[in-house]
């Protein structure tokens, strides 16, 4: 019995830091290309939250449909004006990240707002017996310097980062700078007992080049290289403050978060309509406890069982108006101050009867309250209160030592975004799914295979061709897929470490009872990795270490009735690092587009059933993008004193 995610019966990834730092990560996406089941698209638009999806949900929506935390904090923005439950990763620095667990599917009970596709819980460094200086740049005028401080000696341990960060992007008007200190000191209370106070200040300021005619790009009528309006783009400024506690072994802990964050953003943005601010000024305040207990129903049956809740409050002022040239010039079209609070409560048991058989069974209901000032129509929104229930079941069968038969049910739900879908819909309830999964796993010394099969019915599909543009309804949505995941250790000792893997995604998104509109849109029918990843020894102590991978992504229907798609394209990703024992490191990596770069990030601003090309807009990838750098590690804790021999 464990409280690990990695004990839940269902399609779980956890990558801790040794495999992040063999990545080529230029952006925080890329830290999720090469995992099963995900779909990573760069929209390309300057500092703004990638699109990210698991389990046939759309990359044009900003990763909304996944639930994402970092030390026990949610990162999705409810009631956003950029889009429902926007999620924006920009402020994680890898060189931070211990570890990050992926739960494909709405099965984990901890999570509950947006935990549809899935959840990803990333957890950051305590500390290191050593600091870092690094520097690195590359094509489009990227440069990168961060540094890091870190000890594992005395009461309070620190892990500090700072970065700076500057590209010119391939686009013109695709800027960004950005700087970002984290700021964590832990410490051990006499009980043993854990607590960990961060602080980070994060900014940034970008340009945006906006989206270009696909058929004007291939046609040669314009560079698609060429910004849409050269005024848009935004800026966004965030602080926040976290304390965490942690209390007893794994099987018995007792955790604890408190967090306040506020931040503000302005982004400029034309889609083809004219250009449009949505400034947003938000608050959040809120805390999270569990408490895992572990034993035995009579002698032999273990139990283990989790309790926990969640509370969080977010201040908003939200306004959107149109603009010409960042200048207001009509009235605004959203003006509204919100205070939206989720309380939830949730708890899971597991049970193993007998030494092959592992029953899973939790519940939470997520309780949210609304109060609503909308300036513009006073009492035209009115305040709402709703819940939700969301319980999960799963199954684990070990008939053999290798093989792990599994099998889950699990309910997910997005709360409602009240400048987006409320306002205008005042009867909205919570977008709600039920989601079906069984597969199997077989794990062996150097070998490991997963395998499933899956099936979500969305109640009532809510669909935006693009962050800002109107939230249209489809109604009831099927999608169902299947995930294969497999890894061989080639070379798998203490010291040298070199796996090949791959996976595939394949996804169908329909429409039901909707003919002609047949199709969820911007679903790519599949996605598929191959790759290689390494830590070798060669001489004198030194190391080379990276990874190599292939990335395949099918055809997106642009439209609901099929007649438009994108083009299947693939991407190549690598990195190598050489390290030296005096402290050194020197790495290079790159991604290269081999084909098609038009249907990464492809939109449809036209009617959804029966566009025509003219209404497919792009945001073209560059063919070659290459980055180096050098870091410098050096130990902050100092070798213990030979002892010293007294005669006496």
């Amino acid at each position: 019995m464990s409280s690990a995610v990695t004990a839940l019966p269902a399609a779980v990834t956890v990558m801790d830091a040794p495999a992040i730092s063999r990545l080529a990560v230029s952006t925080y996406g890329d830290l999720f290309r090469s995992l099963p089941g995900f779909n990573v698209s760069n929209y390309g638009q300057g500092g703004i939250g990638y699109g990210l999806s698991l389990r046939g949900y759309t990359d044009a929506e900003h990763g909304r449909d996944i639930a994402y935390s970092i030390d026990g904090v949610p990162l999705n923005e409810v009631s956003s004006l950029h889009t429902p439950n926007y999620a924006d990763l920009n402020v994680l620095l890898p060189e931070t990240v211990k570890s990050i667990e992926i739960v494909r599917g709405p099965f984990s009970v901890e999570y509950g707002d947006s935990n549809m596709g899935g959840s990803v819980n990333i957890t950051t460094k305590q500390a290191e017996p050593f600091a870092s200086v690094g520097v690195s740049g590359g094509t489009q005028g990227t440069a990168r310097g961060v540094a890091t401080y870190s000890t594992t000696q005395g009461a309070w341990l620190p892990y500090l980062a700072f970065e700076g960060y500057h590209t010119d992007g391939y686009r013109d008007n695709s800027f960004i700078n950005r700087y970002n200190s984290f700021n964590k000191v832990t410490t051990t209370l006499p009980d043993g007992a854990t607590v960990s106070f961060r602080a980070q200040a994060y900014g940034t300021e970008y340009g945006s080049p906006g989206y270009a005619s696909r058929d004007a790009i291939t046609a040669g009528a314009i560079s698609e290289r060429s910004a849409t309006n050269p005024t848009d783009g935004g800026n966004k400024q965030l602080e926040n403050f976290v304390t965490n506690y942690s209390s007893g072994a794994l099987d018995q802990e007792l955790k604890g978060t408190l967090f306040v964050s506020h931040q503000f953003s302005n982004r400029f943005a034309d889609f083809g309509g004219g250009q449009r601010v949505q400034h947003e000024d938000r608050t959040m305040v809120g805390g999270r406890v569990s408490k895992v207990w572990s034993g035995a129903i009579g002698d032999d049956i273990p139990v283990q069982v989790l309790l926990g809740s969640n509370w969080r409050t977010d201040v908003i002022e939200a306004f959107q108006a149109p603009t010409v040239g960042r200048a207001v010039s009509a009235p605004a079209v959203v003006n509204v101050g919100l205070t939206q609070t989720n309380v939830a409560g949730f708890g899971q048991v597991q049970i193993k009867p007998l030494p092959w058989l592992k029953f899973t069974a939790g519940s939470r209901y997520d309780q949210f309250i609304y109060d609503i000032n909308d300036r513009i129509t006073p009492g035209g929104t009115p305040n709402i209160s709703n819940g939700i229930a969301s319980p999960k079941v799963g199954v684990a069968i070990t008939p053999v030592k290798w093989l792990e038969l599994f099998a889950n049910y699990g309910q997910g739900f997005r709360s409602i975004d009240v400048p987006a879908e409320l306002i205008g819909n005042p009867g909205i309830q919570p977008f709600k799914i039920v989601s079906r999964e069984g597969g199997f796993q077989l794990t062996f010394d150097r070998f490991r295979f997963l395998a499933s099969y899956w099936t979500t019915d969305s109640a009532n599909e809510a669909f935006q061709a693009d962050a800002g543009l109107p939230v249209t309804f489809l109604g009831k949505a099927q999608r169902n897929g299947y995930d294969v995941d497999a890894r061989w250790f080639v070379v798998q000792d203490p010291v040298n470490s070199v796996s090949l893997f791959a996976n595939y995604g394949g996804v169908s998104a329909r429409l039901v009872d909707a003919a002609p509109s047949y199709f969820v849109p911007n679903v790519p029918s599949y996605v598929a990795n191959v790759g290689i990843d390494f830590n070798v020894a060669t001489v004198n102590a030194q190391m080379l270490s990276g990874s190599a991978y292939v990335t395949f992504v099918g055809r997106k229907n642009l439209t609901q009735d099929g007649l438009i798609t994108t083009s299947p394209y693939s991407r190549v990703t690598g990195k190598l690092a050489y390290s030296w024992p005096e402290g050194w490191t020197a790495f290079t990596q790159a991604t290269w587009y081999p084909g098609d770069r038009l249907s990464e990030i492809a939109i449809n601003f036209g009617n959804p059933v029966n566009a025509s090309s003219a209404d497919i807009f792009v945001s073209a990838q560059p063919t070659l993008a290459v980055l180096a750098g050098l870091t410098y590690r050096f130990p902050t804790v100092m070798a213990a004193a030979a002892p010293k021999l007294v005669t006496k």
